[in-house]
């Protein structure tokens, strides 16, 4: 049985190339889109859980990235990012040098550490600005003494009395704070996780450690009577200065939009513990956020999975061109085919070689 001949518009030498130049222009565009493709698949993998989202975003923190920063933390006597940073070294397995963990401990130490968080917590309790763990267990303490809250009240009412511009979200969380101080004296506790999320939340309002899209929703849920809302976001808070320490927790409001990036942060905080401050410094709103619109996300998968496909095809149609033109016999002019639109044309054209027609026969 005669085997099917080639045709001239897919087994000529001008259709060849014309099909080489289809074969490098989908090349291009397979090179260019499928690392992009294949990240965006990631990210849409791991946007459903915060911790292997930072472990995918922080590939590239090595050995030297983290004697890097644990080095400057202890330059600027910052005990705490010099810790969670070596955690976070542990956490991916990277083995530091003897002798900076030997400072770290060193930094860590009873003697060193005393005269620091006795001065932070007397700060943190009269002021309520606390700048470390000791701190805000001063402003915490303050709290649940009701003293911090008729504080805040006094400054917010006293601004707006003298027609100065008061912070409706600090006077908002210290009357709610005065409410969850008696709810946690009543109950024993139960109120405590919002109590520590209130302050801590006030204390990121003060010190400028608060997103301004997260203020705005928590005001607005103050207003609306988001009450359910606002406790869920204040526990989520507590879990993340819990987890994380009260850094961690600061800089986690920093990066947060709204509640449901805080929620992510507790989730974060609870698998990744002392290193989540570490996290929050590298990584920033990426830590909770993947950063890239759905709709983004899909218009690269789908692009880098159709880049592929034509590609493929069109190698396909590349090698089943020349065998045809290197098969003896005689060229057969095909029929024309009807065109329907320019991507109908273009896939028709590619199929091409894969048509059989057969040879006429003779007489």
């Amino acid at each position: 049985m005669a085997l099917p001949q080639s045709q001239r518009i897919c087994g000529s030498m001008k259709g060849i190339l014309v099909r080489l130049v289809i074969v490098c222009a989908l090349a291009g565009a397979a090179i260019y889109s499928l690392p992009e493709g294949w990240r965006m698949t990631e990210l849409a993998i791991a946007s459903r859980d915060p911790a292997a989202l930072a472990d995918l975003r922080l590939r590239g923190f090595d050995r030297d990235m983290a004697v890097t920063e644990i080095e400057a933390a202890l330059k600027a006597d910052d005990a705490e990012l010099a810790n969670s940073f070596a955690a976070l070294a542990a956490d991916r397995k990277i083995e530091l040098p003897k002798e900076l963990a030997a400072k770290v401990e060193a930094a860590n130490s009873l003697a060193a550490s005393t005269k620091r968080n006795l001065s932070s917590f007397v700060s943190g309790f009269l002021y309520g600005e606390p700048k470390d763990g000791a701190g805000f267990a001063g402003a915490t303490t303050g709290d649940f003494m009701i003293y911090g809250d008729v504080r805040d009240l006094v400054r917010e009412g006293s601004r707006w009395v003298r027609g100065v511009e008061s912070d409706p979200l600090i006077m908002g969380l210290a009357g709610a704070g005065l409410v969850a101080t008696a709810g946690t004296y009543f109950s024993f506790g139960a109120a405590a996780p919002a109590r520590v999320g209130s302050t801590l939340l006030k204390v990121a309002r003060r010190t400028g450690k608060i997103s301004g899209k997260l203020a705005d929703n928590f005001v607005t849920l103050l207003k609306t009577g988001g009450k359910t809302k606002v406790a869920g976001a204040l526990a989520d808070i507590a879990k993340v200065q819990r987890k994380g320490g009260t850094r961690a927790a600061l800089e986690g409001l920093k990066s947060a939009d709204n509640v449901t990036d805080l929620a992510r942060a507790g989730v974060l905080a609870e698998k990744k513990g002392s290193a989540t401050l570490a996290i929050f410094k590298r990584l920033g709103r990426g830590a909770v956020a993947v950063g890239v619109g759905a709709l983004a996300i899909a218009g690269w998968m789908i692009g880098a999975a159709s880049s592929l496909f034509f590609f493929v095809v069109a190698v396909v149609s590349f090698i089943a061109a020349v065998l045809r033109w290197m098969w003896p016999g005689r060229w057969l002019k095909p029929a024309a085919a009807p065109r329907r639109g320019w991507l109908g044309g273009f896939v028709r054209y590619l199929l091409e070689p894969f048509r059989v027609r057969p040879t006429p026969s003779a007489g």
